[in-house]
C-alpha cells in the first residue's frame, strides 16, 4: 500500500504503529499568515501536531487520518473517537481591551474563563466558534492559547482571521481537533467516530500541568498514527449483521466495535461490505 493524491504523507503508513516513533524531520507549520502557534514545550511546533486530522489518500481506495494516541494501548480493527466533549470551555465570554480589540482581520481573542482549570494548548489545533452575540456563526482554526485559573482570563491566538469584528456580547466555544488524544469508541457516545486502526499502536505519555493555573509542567510524548476514515477496512463487529449494505453505527455494547446503525442510537458511519459475524472482524465500507 502506498500514498497517493500528489503529496507524501509524514510517514510511512506502518511506520508509526508500534514503535510511535515516525522517521520525520520536517517543520509543520500553519501556511496561513495569522499563525502564532508553539509547540507545548514553548519552542516552535516541530511535531506532528500541526497536521493532525490531515488527510491522504492510497491506491486501494482507502482515505487516512492522521491521528494523536489517548493514554491507552490501541489495537488493530478497532473504532476510534474524538476525546469526550468538555462544556466547560464553550459559550465563553469575552472582553475587548485595545490590547486584543478581535477586530476583523486580526487573529487573537481574550477570552475569560469559568471554573474549570484550562490546561495550555488543550484546544490548540481545534475550533473556536462564536456561538453567540456580535460575529454569531464564525468558526475560526486555532493556533494556540494560553492557560487559564479559575475565572482567569486567557488570549486564543488564531489561524484564521477574525471575519466579523467581536464584542462583549459575543461567547466563544472552543471545540478540540477531533484528531487529538483519540479514545477507543465508546459505548456510550461521548465524542465522534474519527477512524478504525489498522495496526497496533502505544499509549501516549500524557502531559501533566499545573493544577491551579493550567501551565504546562512536563511535556508528555504522543504517538501518532493513521486510521482509515472513509473506504475498505476490516472492523470488529459487535453482533451478526445478515445482509449485504446494512447501515452500521458505534455500537452501544462493545466498545471499539460496529453494529448496526439506529438513529436513536448511533447515527450510520459505515455500510457491510459482507455477511458479519458477532466478534469477529469484517468488511465495511467506512463512510468519515
Amino acid at each position: 500500500m502506498y500514498v497517493t493524491d500528489f503529496k507524501s504523507s509524514p510517514f510511512d503508513i506502518y511506520n508509526g504503529g508500534n514503535n510511535g516513533n515516525p522517521n520525520y524531520l520536517g517543520t509543520p507549520t500553519s501556511p496561513f499568515n495569522g499563525y502564532r502557534g508553539t509547540g507545548l514545550n514553548g519552542i516552535p511546533d516541530t511535531s506532528l501536531d500541526a497536521l493532525l486530522g490531515s488527510k491522504w489518500s492510497t491506491a486501494s481506495g482507502q482515505t487516512l487520518t492522521l491521528v494523536s494516541n489517548s493514554a491507552n494501548a490501541q489495537t488493530s480493527g478497532h473504532l476510534m473517537a474524538s476525546s469526550p466533549e468538555v462544556t466547560a470551555f464553550q459559550k465563553l465570554a469575552m472582553t475587548v481591551p485595545a490590547t486584543y480589540p478581535a477586530t476583523v482581520g486580526t487573529f487573537q481573542i481574550l477570552v475569560t474563563n469559568g471554573a474549570t482549570v484550562l490546561n495550555e494548548n488543550l484546544f490548540a489545533g481545534g475550533l473556536a466558534i462564536v456561538s453567540a452575540g456580535t460575529g454569531i456563526g464564525q468558526t475560526l482554526q486555532i493556533a494556540s492559547h494560553q492557560p487559564a485559573a479559575n475565572a482567569g482570563t486567557f488570549v486564543v491566538t488564531l489561524i484564521d482571521p477574525i471575519q466579523v469584528t467581536l464584542d462583549a456580547t459575543s461567547k466563544i466555544s472552543l471545540i478540540a481537533n477531533p484528531a487529538k488524544n483519540v479514545v477507543i469508541s465508546p459505548t456510550t457516545i461521548t465524542g465522534i467516530p474519527v477512524g478504525v486502526t489498522i495496526y497496533p499502536v502505544q499509549a501516549s505519555v500524557a502531559s501533566t500541568f499545573d493544577a491551579t493555573s493550567g501551565a504546562l509542567t512536563v511535556p508528555g510524548i504522543p504517538q501518532y498514527f493513521f486510521v482509515v476514515s472513509h473506504g475498505p477496512v476490516g472492523c470488529i463487529i459487535d453482533s451478526t449483521v445478515t445482509t449485504v449494505g446494512y447501515p452500521l453505527g458505534p455500537s452501544a455494547a462493545t466498545p471499539g466495535t460496529l453494529g448496526i446503525a439506529t438513529l436513536t442510537a448511533s447515527a450510520q458511519c459505515a455500510i457491510a461490505e459482507q455477511t458479519l459475524t458477532s466478534a469477529q472482524t469484517g468488511a465495511v465500507y467506512l463512510e468519515l
